[in-house]
């Protein structure tokens, strides 16, 4: 188990490496020291990669390219928890887009040999910018190429960019990846990402990422009154993560690699005297017992804002037409 939890009343829970890539087939690193031969000499894509969007992805396919043409293996590089968690830990669920799950997750698709998910605690981020190089990408890693965002700092204070790497460490190659642009000619970045997240824009965060935004979590009990209205819910709590706006979504739920529609609420319950942020997803059409279970809920778009009703029926009318216009919008 590798623990990421450096702070008191960690909110995101520790992963066991093992599992998760056996699961992916892919090998864990969180040393580069004594890293087997086979992994050294890579192609290295480094960044922090939260929410893993469209401009991200650029610089992951870059490297592989390369490493392709090169005939090397290539890597990825990544930093848990995200260094804004360091600085600022109060923070880091109302900031985190994708936590290290679902990152991996999306990252495993491109054939990558290998990730090294660094613990970013003090040590690491009082190292220098020279000592980071030498130590953990030359003598550690044996880095043949690097391969990071064009605006990429590192080091203490972040001390280190583009311009320090060439002038310095002339014998390592660095490919740096301009910022993607969308449609309107704005560059896609994780803050915009949140920005939208955070106003229920789903659907427009969607499209950056290059799918859609979801919440990860294990279902929790409650206290079943969603059964007794006669629409079930799964509870997550969505700690780990940015929650977007308050309010009704339409939304998939992954089961044993299967979508299912559903409908789903992020909210404090107003109408039962609900306590804390909570997501409740009804899943149109299954009523299998999930307690315990890890799931996705995909967030496809925003339907209406969180309502205080009168009354249980209203609630329960309000929850039908709900579900109604989370299928209308879940069939297009």
């Amino acid at each position: 188990m590798f623990p990421f939890c450096i702070f008191k009343n960690c909110v995101y829970d520790a992963i066991d490496y093992r599992i998760l890539g056996k699961r992916l087939q892919m090998r864990f690193f969180h040393s580069w020291r004594n890293v087997p031969a086979e992994y050294q000499n890579a192609v290295v894509a480094i960044g922090n990669f939260d929410g893993y969007h469209k401009g991200h992805q650029r610089i992951v396919e870059e490297a592989v390219k390369i490493a392709k043409e090169t005939n090397r293996p290539a890597v990825l590089m990544t930093f848990e928890p995200h260094p804004n968690a360091f600085f600022r830990p109060s923070a880091h669920s109302a900031f985190r887009l994708t936590p290290v799950r679902t990152k991996v997750r999306a990252i495993s698709r491109l054939p990558m040999s290998a990730f090294f998910v660094f613990a970013f605690n003090a040590p690491f981020a009082n190292m220098s910018a020279k000592d980071f190089v030498q130590n953990v990408l030359i003598d550690g890693l044996h880095a043949s190429r690097i391969v990071v965002g064009d605006d990429y700092g590192f080091g203490k204070n972040r001390e280190g960019d583009i311009e320090f790497l060439r002038k310095n460490f002339p014998n390592l190659p660095v490919t740096a990846v301009t910022k993607l642009r969308d449609e309107h000619d704005e560059i896609i970045s994780s803050s915009r990402i949140r920005s939208f997240i955070r106003d229920g824009r789903v659907d427009v965060a969607a499209k950056l990422m290059g799918r859609p935004f979801e919440i990860e979590g294990r279902v929790i009990h409650g206290f079943k009154r969603g059964r007794t209205l006669g629409f079930p819910t799964i509870n997550i709590d969505p700690k780990d993560s940015i929650t977007p706006k308050n309010g009704v979504y339409a939304a998939q739920v992954e089961i044993d690699g299967v979508l299912h529609n559903a409908v789903a609420n992020i909210g404090t319950r107003p109408t039962v005297n609900g306590e804390g942020v909570l997501l409740e997803a009804h899943i149109i059409g299954y009523d299998g017992n999930l307690y315990g279970r890890r799931l996705r809920v995909r967030l496809i778009r925003f339907i209406r804002p969180e309502r205080h009703f009168s009354s249980l029926e209203e609630l329960k009318q309000n929850i039908s037409s709900d579900t109604q216009e989370a299928q209308r919008i879940l069939q297009k």
